[in-house]
């Protein structure tokens, strides 16, 4: 099947480029990292759910919301434990890929950040390929990963179609100002049958609804849309894929958006927490600058993190996860 032609333009702010609805309305003001720039907003469509950043930053001024920090020194951004522990949960990832293509396949991984996926695949023998914005941002998955790296943005990048086995967009969608444009591209790279991944923060979720603006997983302005599972699946058929699974559980990521954001609510410094995970090259805040604040947050972790626990089991339950993962092939 040939992926449709995508046709629809944003003409204002209250356009949704998903179903094409023009009733989007002003969900809430963007806190936290867009405190600076109170202008920001999230936008949402009610017929379909898919939200929008609004306004959407440039291409030519996108950057400074990347600082060097963003990324830590050789992109490695937490401490010791947190980077074991994040190692793990990839190679868990990669396992899920491999099991569905073939043997020794090629896959792309679309913003790939360090590419430890791609690092792990590329030990069991597959053809690795990633595409990241910057060659700062490139660094890890090239010279550490060994993936052959496409630097740009990834509609332009020069690539084979179908050519590719497997597509990965592993919490790189929603950075995307046309996701549409984007999920079109993958679908031509993709062989006959090639399997698509996708994750990306829902924002139908409890954790969304609970927390709105104070929600970790939001990421105003980095994050240009913002998918529940109704605009995604939408989106994802509309650029010829057929949904195999999506799965609401994410053991990796659904329980600190819970934490997180309990303590966003609790107008303390923005992400404290995740400032305090980090190492010292990958903080963009210095954690000295508020010693009461980070004494506070450790010594509310026994409440919050049991409930962070039970309330990601509640979520999942009732499909309603903090974030959606899901397995999809082209038709």
């Amino acid at each position: 099947m040939t992926a449709p032609r995508d046709t629809l333009e944003r003409r204002d702010p209250h356009d949704c480029e998903i179903c094409g609805s023009r009733r989007g309305f002003q969900a809430f003001r963007a806190k936290g990292l867009a405190a600076d720039d109170p202008h920001f907003r999230v936008m949402r469509c009610p017929e379909c759910g898919y939200g929008w950043t609004d306004p959407a930053p440039p291409d030519s001024e996108i950057g400074r919301w990347y600082p060097k920090e963003y990324y830590g020194r050789e992109n490695v951004r937490f401490n010791p434990l947190f980077e074991r522990m994040t190692r793990w949960f990839r190679r868990r990832r990669a396992r899920e890929v491999s099991s569905r293509i073939p043997a020794r396949g090629r896959v792309l991984d679309v913003g790939c950040g360090r590419g430890l996926i791609l690092g792990t695949l590329k030990e069991w023998g597959f053809e690795t390929h990633g595409v990241e914005l910057s060659e700062e941002s490139a660094w890890h998955a090239k010279h550490r990963m060994g993936a052959a790296m496409h630097v740009g943005n990834f509609v332009d990048a020069k690539l084979e179609p179908g050519t590719f086995d497997a597509i990965i967009f592993w919490h790189s969608l929603e950075h995307f100002r046309k996701p549409v444009a984007a999920l079109l591209h993958a679908h031509q790279l993709l062989k006959p049958g090639g399997l698509l991944v996708v994750a990306v923060p829902n924002s139908d979720s409890m954790q969304a609804r609970a927390f709105r603006a104070d929600w970790f997983h939001l990421d105003v302005p980095r994050h240009y849309v913002h998918f529940g599972e109704r605009a995604l699946t939408s989106l994802l058929e509309r650029a010829g894929f057929e949904i195999e699974t999506a799965t609401h559980f994410c053991f990796e990521q659904n329980p600190y958006g819970w934490l997180q954001s309990f303590y966003n609510a609790m107008e303390l410094e923005w992400n404290l927490l995740y400032t305090i995970l980090k190492n010292s090259s990958a903080r963009m805040t210095p954690v000295r600058k508020h010693p009461w604040q980070a004494a506070l947050t450790v010594a509310l972790l026994p409440v919050f993190l049991p409930l962070a626990f039970l309330l990601t089991l509640v979520e999942a339950a009732f499909r309603e996860g903090g974030t959606i993962e899901v397995y999809a092939f082209k038709e």
